[in-house]
């Protein structure tokens, strides 16, 4: 099943409404526009993270929506600045889900709040990087 999830994710394009405009985001690419955004926030790090059908389990939509609520305050307490966004899956076959794409987080924090969020990964990136898969406890579960 593992296998299975690494390669959903790189078959997933995971955008983000900035100011300046939607970013889409892949794993193994970089994206000058993430860059702008990153240098325009001071910042030299990022993660995209949602908080929708944990452990790769399909949840009901108020679930998932609350999750996600609780995500956007935790990020937000934390002081990080955040974007909104859905991964979009090239299939089609996984509704897409709404995400954040939070600013200036580092890779232990990004994994830990993954995790937090029973996320089995998370994409992660830094200035002038291509973005990249980290797995959160290797497990999805919370």
């Amino acid at each position: 099943m593992q296998d299975a999830l690494f390669d959903a994710y790189g078959r997933t394009t995971f955008v983000a409404d900035t100011p300046r405009g939607r970013l889409s985001l892949r794993v193994g690419r970089h994206s000058a526009e993430l860059d702008a955004l990153l240098a325009a926030h001071g910042v030299a790090t990022w993660a995209y993270v949602t908080a929708f059908n944990p452990g790769s389990r399909m949840l009901p939509g108020e679930a998932n929506a609350a999750r996600q609520r609780e995500l956007e305050r935790t990020v937000a307490a934390r002081g990080f600045a955040s974007y909104p966004g859905e991964g979009i899956g090239d299939d089609g076959r996984w509704p897409p889900e709404p995400s954040l794409l939070v600013l200036g987080i580092g890779r232990t924090d990004a994994m830990h709040l993954g995790r937090e969020f029973g996320q089995f990964a998370i994409v992660y990136g830094e200035l002038g990087q291509e973005a990249e898969l980290i797995v959160c406890n290797g497990k999805g579960e919370e």
